[in-house]
């Protein structure tokens, strides 16, 4: 009796167990086609929700790094305002140490090199940098400010000092040759 009451009792704990799960089978079904259903009916706004969560995604990455860009800028600019103010004071120590009394414009020369350039008369920049030869080969001009200047006649010969009356007056690059 005990054995039929025990077989008994397992049939209806396999059975139950059964009916249990062909339940929780039709609900999951249901749910599964109720959310189908909806998603039929809302993929437009599914849709577009994913795409504002991509956008969302985009922007706050691109916000990470602007941030990021930011700092770095600022710690350049920090770097680079630590490095003016310690020129400064370089120049502040080097300048109280040296002359206290007078700083020299800008663009100004002082000491010997102003002095020699400013006494020195400027050259005339040469007219002809070269001459070509018969034969093809260039001779370096040079101007020889030193010689007296002999004028030369229009047929290329030089005369004793005076300019013929009948030739005109010839400009002095000319007379030299250059």
């Amino acid at each position: 009796m005990a054995s039929a009451k025990r077989d008994i009792r397992h049939i209806i704990d396999s059975f139950s167990e059964d009916l249990i799960e062909i339940a929780q089978d039709i609900a999951r079904e249901r749910v599964e086609r109720a959310v189908a259903e909806w998603q039929a009916k809302n993929q437009k706004l599914l849709a577009k929700k994913s795409v504002q969560d991509e956008k969302a995604l985009r922007n706050q990455k691109a916000l990470e790094r602007i941030e990021r860009v930011a700092e770095k800028r600022r710690e350049r600019e920090q770097k680079k305002a630590a490095e003016r103010a310690l020129r400064l004071e370089q120049r502040l120590i080097s300048s109280s140490t040296d002359k206290p009394e007078k700083k020299p414009g800008r663009g100004r020369r002082t000491g010997l090199l102003a002095d020699s350039s400013a006494k020195k008369e400027p050259t005339p920049p040469p007219l002809f940098v070269h001459k070509r030869r018969r034969d093809g080969g260039i001779q370096q001009l040079k101007r020889n400010d030193d010689e007296p200047s002999t004028p030369v006649a229009s047929n290329g010969s030089v005369s004793n000092g005076a300019v013929p009356s009948v030739a005109p007056v010839v400009p002095e690059q000319l007379r030299l040759g250059l």
